[in-house]
Parts: C-alpha cells; sequence; structure tokens
C-alpha cells in the first residue's frame, strides 16, 4: 500500500504488493536480481505494467548491448549529471565501481574533457552522448568522431541509452524521487 507521507517521492511507494500479480511477479524477480527494491521500483510500483515495461527495456539495454558495462555506466552517470539527476548517480555510482570503473575516473567525470584519465574510446562516447543528453543535437564533427571509433550498432545503443537516461533523470526529478542513500524506506 501506498504511504503518501514517504520519504520515497512524491507519491509514497508501494513496499509490497496487494492483490496485483504483475506487481508480485515483478517485485519478486527484482528482488531476486538485486536482492531487494529501488525506491524507483516501488515508485513505478503504483503502476504495474509500466514496472514490467521499464524492467524489461533496462535489462535490454544494459545486457543485451554490444557496449561494455563499465562504458555504459560511465556513460550512465555522465548523462545524471548533465541533467542533474541525483537520484541516477546514487544507484550507478556504486554500480560503476562494481563494473570495474576506477573512482579516479568518476571523480573527474564531470570535467572528462580536461581529464588525462579518459581513453579515446571513452571520449567520443562522452562527447556523443553529453550533446545528445543535453537537448538531442550532436553535432557533425562529435558524430563523426563517435563513427569512427564505434559501428552503428554501437551507435544505436549509445543514443539509445542516452534517451532512456534523459527519461529517467526527468522522471525521477518530476515525482522527486529520493536518492538510494538518503531512503530509510523498507526494502
Amino acid at each position: 500500500m501506498a504511504d503518501p507521507k514517504s520519504s520515497i517521492s512524491r507519491l509514497g511507494g508501494v513496499a509490497e504488493p496487494s492483490n496485483d500479480a504483475i506487481l508480485a511477479d515483478m517485485f519478486a524477480r527484482i528482488r531476486a536480481k538485486r536482492g531487494r527494491l529501488l525506491n524507483i521500483h516501488q515508485v513505478v510500483g503504483h503502476a504495474p505494467k509500466m514496472l514490467r515495461a521499464q524492467a524489461a527495456y533496462a535489462t535490454a539495454l544494459r545486457e543485451e548491448s554490444s557496449l561494455p558495462r563499465d562504458l555504459q555506466e560511465l556513460l550512465i552517470l555522465r548523462i545524471a549529471q548533465v541533467n542533474a539527476s541525483a537520484y541516477e548517480q546514487s544507484v550507478h555510482r556504486p554500480i560503476a565501481i562494481a563494473c570495474g570503473v576506477p573512482p579516479a575516473k568518476l571523480a573527474a567525470l564531470a570535467v572528462w574533457q580536461s581529464s588525462p584519465l579518459f581513453d579515446t574510446r571513452e571520449r567520443a562516447a562522452l562527447g556523443f552522448i553529453e550533446q545528445a543528453a543535453q537537448n538531442g543535437e550532436v553535432d557533425d564533427d562529435i558524430f563523426t568522431a563517435a563513427e569512427n571509433i564505434f559501428c552503428p550498432q554501437e551507435i544505436v545503443e549509445l543514443t539509445a541509452l542516452v534517451a532512456w537516461y534523459v527519461g529517467n533523470s526527468r522522471f525521477v526529478r518530476a515525482l522527486r524521487i529520493a536518492d538510494e542513500a538518503k531512503s530509510n524506506e523498507p526494502v
């Protein structure tokens, strides 16, 4: 049941499914995979079919992509920075570290253009996603730089990653979903 005074979001969260089979199944799957529900899961749980669809797409983005997970997480964090999404940063920083992104690289991410820590492939991807995450436009020179390093499949995957996490950034900000570190909700 939703708690209107919840610190999870403006809507509260659904901690446990009541009579909804889809929600019960989704919560069980998420717990089996992650060990716990995140705040975003509890909020999207108000719309169980949307939770199911979002989970399927997010899983495809991360697990069926040809882009390495460490690069994906680095890019997700930069998209979150560009879009002022503290929530996405609270979720993806520990994932990035678990995927092998060095903490020093994460600390330098906001100034990646002047940092020596990023290689040519990361720079091409960061340039592409940064422009796409700002307003959807990518200059021809930035696109060409990405195209010289990434195949068409990878460029589609980069673009899909941007679209998803820009949308997520706006979703969590609109509903004021609390950062995972700040939440005291049961999981």
